[in-house]
């Protein structure tokens, strides 16, 4: 765009080409079995993981959990929000945008208390207790799902702020992160109900994310499968609902937008321009991209990511 006239439909085939890897990855009839079968399991299960997350057994109130993101959200430090991310291979063998957006991310915080740590199967165990149930189903066979409940249990116990191996974000995250924080959690949503879980920052042991790392716990440990891909966000949706404190919890939680979180991943097949990247990096604290493409065309976003070449102008 600085250069004269774009052609709008430079990237764009590259990026239709792109969208085919997702097309099957939502189905609203698995979400909506999947839903019930979560509600189904988690509802006898409740005085007990009320007990565990630290709430009376008996039901609440949305107040109660307003008074609880109240208590939580004061709570935060940013000088303790440390970063986490999960690749479980080697690092140098991983594709060429997770290498560039961990680099990235180490480069923008290796001068603050609160670098970015890599975590794998094995040093996650360092940090939290993994249930041989939780490895044995999905370790090898669901490295996506084994994630989510590394990322979920490292939050619970530790506290602090986890991205994806393919996040970017254009400043430091933790003083980004903290003001946004006044609730102890924290998701990128779509909706109200619908969340993301690539990227989560919380206190430790505050109820939103203690309860979800229970569910998950409880889930696997009872030999359950995979009836929805987006299982996480299943259970979260079905807390959501039977939990009236982790509801007003939520309900205090201020919004960070998923879809503003997805312009450079929308826009990365496109010519690189910096005044559309400083649009993105004003839109959001962090962008979500992808690894999966077929190609990189040259002079796009994604040519100058993966060469590891700066996105924003001086």
């Amino acid at each position: 765009m600085s250069d004269g006239i774009p052609n709008p439909f430079e990237g764009l085939e590259a990026q239709l080409r792109r969208a085919d890897r997702f097309r099957d990855s939502v189905d609203p009839v698995a979400a909506i079995a999947a839903y019930r079968t979560f509600a189904d399991f988690l509802r006898p299960r409740l005085p007990e993981l009320r007990i565990a997350a630290g709430l009376p057994e008996e039901p609440g109130t949305r107040k109660d959990g307003r008074i609880v993101a109240d208590r939580d959200g004061a709570r935060v430090d940013p000088s303790t929000l440390n970063l986490y991310t999960f690749w479980n291979t080697p690092l140098d063998a991983a594709p060429p945008l997770v290498q560039a957006c961990i680099a990235e991310m180490e480069r923008l915080h290796a001068d603050l208390p609160t670098r970015l740590t890599v975590l794998d199967g094995a040093s996650a165990r360092q940090l939290v207790d993994i249930p041989d149930a939780v490895a044995d189903a999905l370790e090898t066979d669901h490295p996506a799902h084994f994630s989510d409940f590394v990322r979920v249990s490292v939050l619970d116990r530790l506290g602090g702020i986890w991205v994806d191996a393919t996040c970017w974000a254009p400043a430091p995250l933790p003083a980004a992160v903290a003001p946004l924080l006044t609730a102890g959690a924290l998701y990128p949503r779509w909706t109200r109900r619908q969340i993301g879980n690539w990227f989560i920052a919380a206190v430790a042991a505050t109820p939103l994310i203690r309860l979800q790392r229970l569910s998950l716990e409880a889930w696997w440990e009872s030999g359950g499968g995979i009836p929805d891909y987006f299982l996480y966000h299943r259970i979260f949706e079905v807390l959501l609902d039977l939990v009236p404190e982790y509801h007003g919890q939520w309900d205090a939680a201020p919004t960070l937008s998923s879809a503003a979180s997805h312009l450079l991943q929308l826009g990365m097949m496109q010519p690189w321009d910096p005044d559309a990247m400083r649009f993105v990096a004003g839109a959001s604290i962090v962008q979500k991209l992808s690894y999966k493409y077929d190609e990189v065309p040259p002079g796009s976003v994604l040519d100058r990511l993966v060469a590891r070449r700066p996105i924003l102008a001086d």
